[in-house]
């Protein structure tokens, strides 16, 4: 997980009921793929820097975006996964936003993705 985490105000009942859905989709999918749905991809050219992007997103999977080799959620407004971090932490994030409210605060890495002011957190 990279990037770093939006200053958010708590989530709501909704935002948490989202989350909860979408972890159980995204569960779903990486125990049987063909419940992903159809897939959507939109090819992105930018000019400056010259570069390209690739956008998917999946019927069955709302809120859940891949940009080449990325992926996000949009539960999860500010992270970044990987392939592979993606039953490891973005699963179990969606579920803590669901079940506690709980927003992910810190990176892959275990540093604060906000700094700490105060010294509080060390």
């Amino acid at each position: 997980m990279t990037k770093r985490g939006l200053k958010l105000p708590p989530p709501t009942m909704q935002e948490r009921a989202d989350a909860a859905i979408a972890a159980r989709a995204l569960a779903a999918a990486i125990a049987d793929p063909s419940t992903r749905g159809q897939s959507s991809v939109m090819f992105l050219d930018l000019s400056r820097p010259r570069r390209g992007e690739r956008h998917i997103t999946w019927s069955n999977l709302p809120g859940f975006l891949q940009v080449n080799d990325r992926y996000s959620h949009a539960c999860l407004p500010g992270w970044e996964y990987t392939r592979a971090e993606i039953a490891l932490e973005m699963i179990p994030d969606l579920r803590a936003l669901a079940e506690h409210g709980v927003r992910q605060c810190l990176p892959t890495n275990g540093k604060p993705a906000t700094p700490d002011l105060f010294g509080s957190m060390s």
